[in-house]
């Protein structure tokens, strides 16, 4: 069993590392990725609104309140945490450090399980992603220390 595990993410792509000690190397575990990600909002959808005319003759379009591309990162989210649910039920770690980009950390934090939150010894609200293993160990030690 690794001891610790740490998910390093943003709304594209999540890397789940796991650590065998505080002071271990990080090796990648799994890599999740979005794909549409990067495609701009009006890419997203295929056409306008529908519209509505109001009792006072009025015209207006149905937009939903949440854009497509928000809806696309809430379900990102909701796959990363279910495979970090799934690895606290089966015992696979007994630790866990989030390092995410602030919007995608909050998403985290209100999509994991109860006991897997429990589980969490630091957060850390930096998009390090593309950073290297070394830099990614290094903001770990910083927020542990904390």
């Amino acid at each position: 069993m690794s001891k610790l595990w740490v998910l390093v993410g943003e709304n594209s792509r999540a890397i789940i590392y796991s650590m065998a000690s505080r002071t271990a190397e990080l090796v990648e575990i799994h890599c999740y990725s979005r794909p549409g990600a990067r495609l701009h909002e009006r890419e997203l959808t295929s056409d306008l609104p529908g519209r509505v005319v109001s009792s006072d003759a009025g015209h207006h379009s149905l937009e939903s309140r949440e854009s497509k591309k928000e809806k696309q990162t809430q379900d990102f989210a909701k796959i990363v945490c279910a495979a970090l649910d799934r690895g606290c039920l089966q015992n696979k770690y007994e630790q866990l450090v989030l390092c995410a980009s602030p919007h995608f950390l909050g998403l985290i934090r209100q999509h994991l399980g109860h006991a897997t939150n429990s589980l969490v010894i630091a957060a850390i609200d930096k998009n390090l992603v593309k950073a290297s293993g070394e830099d990614i160990q290094r903001h770990i030690r910083e927020a542990l220390t904390k």
